[in-house]
């Protein structure tokens, strides 16, 4: 059995070594209060890597959905954000998306949740990269994907982190990418 600390500094610079083969067997614990602290904790008892990641990865989403529940963050009125109301765009930054719909976005994506314009920035506090700090389990390349991965499902993304290298990672946005803007193109022509 091995405590983690309350100090969140003291703690991320050990998840490393936490994760790995040494810690197998070692079943962490908390006397922490706090919700990303015992998600963290939870994490590193999962010992399985694609098991620790989705559930990392759904935490996080969830976290940010609860903080944004029954909220209209973008301030959609007739599928227009606040910056898109005097021109002709709808869906404000999520019309680069194909999977975008009247009802809300479809997928589960952590990099589009924390996507917020500097208009929406400057009207409400929002939840930011760093606040999350279950993102920390993560490796610094699993990060980069989750930072970057726009527009994608969440098992696209999920695929993404489980990849072990970051180039085969990087080529998989970046077709995706591609694809995205050629289905776009198709529907605006038609």
């Amino acid at each position: 059995m091995r405590k983690i600390a309350k100090n969140y500094y003291k703690t991320t610079r050990f998840l490393f070594l936490y994760k790995s083969f040494l810690y197998r067997f070692v079943t962490f614990t908390t006397d922490s209060e706090e919700l990303q602290d015992q998600i963290i904790v939870n994490a590193l008892n999962i010992k399985n890597r694609k098991k620790r990641i989705t559930y990392i990865y759904d935490s996080a989403c969830k976290i940010i959905d609860d903080y944004n529940a029954f909220e209209n963050i973008c301030g959609f009125k007739n599928c227009q954000c606040y910056l898109n109301r005097n021109t002709k765009y709808k869906y404000g930054c999520c019309r680069l998306c194909k999977y975008k719909s009247d009802t809300g976005c479809p997928t589960s994506n952590l990099a589009c949740k924390l996507f917020n314009c500097s208009e929406v920035c400057s009207r409400r506090k929002v939840i930011k990269y760093e606040d999350l700090k279950i993102l920390k389990v993560l490796s610094i390349r699993q990060r980069f994907v989750v930072k970057s991965d726009y527009f994608s499902l969440r098992e696209d993304v999920l695929k993404d982190l489980y990849c072990y290298t970051l180039t085969f990672a990087i080529i998989r946005i970046i077709l995706r990418l591609f694809k995205n803007i050629i289905v776009r193109n198709r529907k605006t022509y038609k």
